[in-house]
Parts: structure tokens; C-alpha cells; sequence
């Protein structure tokens, strides 16, 4: 006869331990898996929000990059337009300047001394056929010859004189021109010409090439009283 065994109170407290135990591991075990899972999946998504805004960025620095470098072409394209424009100017300026007399003119041309008992009539027939010819600057003796110059007659008690814008041409008389030499030649000593008119009444022109040049600027320019550049109309 087996004898039952006896059951002490504390065993069953012991294995309703350990029940309870087993269920707080396990319980435990799966809330880690969770949170685990939870990590991960919440370390997937920052990395897929991180890389998103870095594909953003990306994309922004490109299009600012690319702003950049357009904005650098036009701001060259404007400063060579201005370099042009300001060169073009300063061009156009200076071709002013020497055509009015306000610069000094250096260049190729020809030096014509004149014998002879010379009018202003001839002076001025003379000129106008080297201003024709494609003279640049002219002068006579010192006196520079621009647009706006007069050639005239002053009386002395000796003798009367010839005059550009007022001064005195004493002789001998010396008319230099900037320009093409051997052009400039041709013009006063072609068959017919002025060269050949002017010595059927003992005037001669004497004409040497010159290789340069030098003609000085006038001292000060004429003040224009009636003449005004017009107002641009659309």
C-alpha cells in the first residue's frame, strides 16, 4: 500500500513562483522582441527620413549650383557686354576728340610747303581736297584745322596777312596731314588737279611723305553758342 505523499504549503507556493515567473520571462522575452522590432523598424524609417532629406538637400545644392553657375555667366557676359561697350565708347571718344582738335594726332601723312603768293581762297581749295582725300588731321603751320576753324586776311601797316581762327600763318606756309601718304599725294598732284592749277599762277607745292606725324592739340575749343544735339523722339 503506497503511502500518498504529503503536500507541504510551501511547495505550492513555490511552483505558483515559478508559473508566475515563467509567465513575467516570457511576457519580458516578447516585450523585448517587440521594442526590438519597434527599434529597428523605427531605425529604418530615420534612415529612410535622414536619406530623403539628404536626396532633397542634394537636389537643392544642385539647383542652387546650377543657378550659380548661370548667374556667373551672365554677370561675365554682362561685364565683357560692359568691356565692350565702355571700349566702343572710349574708341569713339578719342576718333571725337582728334576730328575736333582736342587731342594732339600722330601718324603717316605728308608735309606740303607752299611758294608763292597763296590766297585764302587757295588754302581752303587746298584743304577741302585733303579732308576729300581722307585726311584725319590737318594743320597749318601750328594752327590745328578742324570743322569749325576760319582761314582769313589781317592788315599790318607792311604787308597783309593770312590767318587760321585769327593767329598770324607766317612763311613760308606749311600744311601737314595724317592719313594715307601716298593717297593724300595723289589727290593735289593727279593731271589737272590743284597742284597743277595753282602753278599756273607761281604757286607751288612742295610735298614730302612723312612716316609720322605730330600735330598738336588745340589750346582751347570753340564754345558752341546756337548749336544743340536734338532730342532723341520715339
Amino acid at each position: 500500500m503506497h503511502m500518498k505523499k504529503k503536500i507541504h504549503g510551501w511547495h505550492v507556493y513555490l511552483v505558483i513562483t515559478f508559473v508566475l515567473l515563467g509567465i513575467l520571462i516570457s511576457t519580458q522575452i516578447q516585450t523585448q522582441n517587440r521594442l526590438m522590432s519597434d527599434l529597428s523598424m523605427q531605425s529604418t524609417s530615420d534612415l529612410s527620413i535622414m536619406l530623403k532629406n539628404l536626396t532633397d538637400k542634394r537636389w537643392l545644392l544642385t539647383e542652387e549650383l546650377e543657378e550659380a553657375e548661370t548667374n556667373l555667366m551672365t554677370y561675365q557676359n554682362d561685364y565683357n557686354s560692359d568691356t565692350a561697350l565702355i571700349s566702343s565708347v572710349e574708341n569713339e571718344l578719342n576718333r571725337l576728340q582728334l576730328i575736333s582738335g582736342a587731342s594732339a594726332a600722330k601718324g603717316p601723312g605728308i608735309s606740303i610747303t607752299i611758294d608763292g603768293y597763296l590766297l585764302a581762297s587757295d588754302l581752303v581749295v587746298v584743304i577741302n581736297e585733303l579732308w576729300a582725300a581722307g585726311a584725319e588731321a590737318v594743320a597749318i603751320n601750328d594752327c590745328r584745322v578742324t570743322a569749325t576753324s576760319g582761314i582769313s586776311y589781317v592788315d599790318t601797316m607792311d604787308k597783309t596777312y593770312l590767318t587760321c581762327d585769327g593767329s598770324i600763318i607766317q612763311e613760308p606756309v606749311e600744311i601737314r596731314a595724317i592719313g594715307n601718304s601716298a593717297i593724300l599725294e595723289k589727290s593735289l598732284t593727279m593731271p589737272g588737279g590743284i597742284a597743277d592749277s595753282l602753278s599756273l599762277y607761281q604757286v607751288y607745292l612742295n610735298i614730302e611723305l612723312q612716316d609720322e606725324i605730330t600735330l598738336s592739340a588745340l589750346p582751347s575749343q570753340p564754345q558752341l553758342r546756337y548749336g544743340k544735339v536734338p532730342k532723341k523722339t520715339e
